[in-house]
């Protein structure tokens, strides 16, 4: 309590000396009383602040509706086509064949049997032996010997010594042979069909595709253990067909009676495989015998001789 009196007693005294005795002794000694500094504005000052640009923000807009992806779909696939309507029972069906591209599996093996073969060149080729070289214009005629590959071995002639090498695409070898294959398919149809109607007439009148003969003077060729017959493997042997030979006959039929234009004979069918520019086929034939020898091989159904 005596520190708090004696504080307010020095405050009020210095007051009291600041505001009473001051004034006298600053006046003696020549010393003023601290005055504050009143400034006088004529006009009020303005301070003009910096003009700042605020960029204005556009007004956002509605959002976008977000895009809904639709799952890609494939296609399905196209339906397959529907299979070929079953044949009848007394239909006829024409064989098959393969593309010309998988017989000679894409023209690098035509059939050897093809060759050889004139054919038109579309390019000048040179060709060469041991005595010299000689040269054939584009436009001309020339023989493919043989096939290498996807290259045809080129001569003047068949017989001549002069090769050379000519791609098959610079020939018309390939228009040839598919020209010979069309032939090839449409003889084989038509022979498979008479074969077709001639089985389908015996089997509606046996008596008129077999007449019985009476008492002949050959005997009937006897079948063999094995299933062939002596006379028609003599014939082969012999050379009397060339087409046809034991290793490729597939089957031996029987032996029947049968009559044409007067004249009666055995005959015993074969089917064989067939070798063609083409590939192989199956292919039947028949064997007339008589007196005891192969007198003729044909096809069955066409009637042609069987080289």
């Amino acid at each position: 309590m005596k520190p708090l009196l004696a504080l307010l007693l020095a405050v009020g005294i210095g007051f009291v000396s600041y505001k009473y005795v001051y004034p006298p002794f600053g006046a003696y000694f020549g010393i003023d009383k601290p005055t504050p500094k009143v400034v006088v504005v004529d006009k009020p000052v303005v301070l003009e602040m910096p003009k700042v640009k605020v960029k204005r923000q556009p007004e956002p807009g509605p959002k976008p509706e977000p895009k809904v992806e639709m799952p890609v779909v494939a296609a399905p696939p196209p339906p397959p086509p529907p299979p070929p309507p079953k044949p009848k029972a007394d239909e006829f069906v024409p064989p098959t064949f393969a593309p010309i591209e998988e017989v000679t599996k894409n023209w690098t093996m035509v059939s050897k049997s093809v060759f050889p073969r004139q054919v038109k060149i579309s390019k000048d080729i040179e060709v060469k032996s041991q005595i010299g070289a000689t040269k054939i214009a584009a436009g001309g005629m020339a023989y493919a010997i043989s096939q290498d590959g996807a290259e045809l071995i080129m001569a003047p002639s068949p017989e001549s010594s002069f090769r050379g090498r000519l791609g098959i695409d610079d020939t018309n070898i390939k228009e040839i042979v598919i020209a010979a294959y069309e032939g090839y398919k449409t003889r084989t149809i038509d022979v498979a069909r008479q074969a077709f109607e001639a089985k389908k007439m015996a089997a509606k009148n046996p008596k008129a595709a077999v007449t019985k003969a009476g008492p002949v003077a050959d005997t009937k060729p006897e079948k063999s253990a094995d299933g062939t017959f002596a006379v028609l493997l003599d014939s082969m042997k012999s050379g009397e067909v060339t087409e046809i030979k034991p290793e490729n006959i597939k089957k031996w039929g029987d032996v029947t009676r049968e009559k044409a234009e007067k004249d009666s004979f055995w005959a015993v069918t074969v089917t064989f495989e067939a070798t063609t520019p083409f590939g192989k086929f199956e292919q039947d034939a028949q064997a007339q015998i008589k007196n005891g020898r192969v007198t003729k091989w044909i096809y069955t159904g066409s009637g042609e001789i069987v080289p």
